[in-house]
């Protein structure tokens, strides 16, 4: 028989499963740019598909989670919406590069995108623990 407490002691688990997916599509890049340190040229079709399913699976399973537990969504204050829109933003700079490499054919280098999409992803990132602690903090 299945109970309340099992289902959320499941949920929870998903819930921490789906930081750790997160976490690890977001590490799979560690070993990439190890070999780009080390002049190696490492194919990015190998990583980037690891890289999205541990992130995007992750992100999935945890709202599912929430929805499961019952979690209200969070309430969105100005600092918030400006942590996810600069992770959006460093989304989205990947846009013009895929265009020019598939739509357009002409030759582009990683290398000219790849710091605009960490800058604005790790700097939304901070924002969003920022608000978090702010938000945590009780006097």
């Amino acid at each position: 028989m299945v109970t309340d407490e099992k289902i959320y002691s499941v949920a929870w688990v998903r819930y921490r499963l789906g930081s750790v997916f997160i976490w690890l599509g977001v590490l799979v890049w560690a070993p990439f740019i190890l070999l780009r340190i080390m002049g190696e040229q490492p194919s990015m079709s190998l990583y980037l598909p690891l890289h999205l399913l541990g992130v995007m699976g992750g992100s999935r399973l945890r709202a599912f989670a929430r929805k499961e537990l019952g979690m209200p969504s969070p309430t969105k204050n100005r600092l918030q919406m400006f942590g996810h829109g600069l992770v959006w933003a460093g989304i989205l700079v990947w846009a013009p590069y895929y265009y020019l490499k598939i739509v357009a054919g002409q030759p582009v280098d990683v290398m000219d995108y790849l710091p605009f999409h960490l800058i604005c992803v790790l700097s939304g990132v901070a924002v969003l623990g920022i608000n978090y602690y702010l938000g945590r903090k009780t006097y």
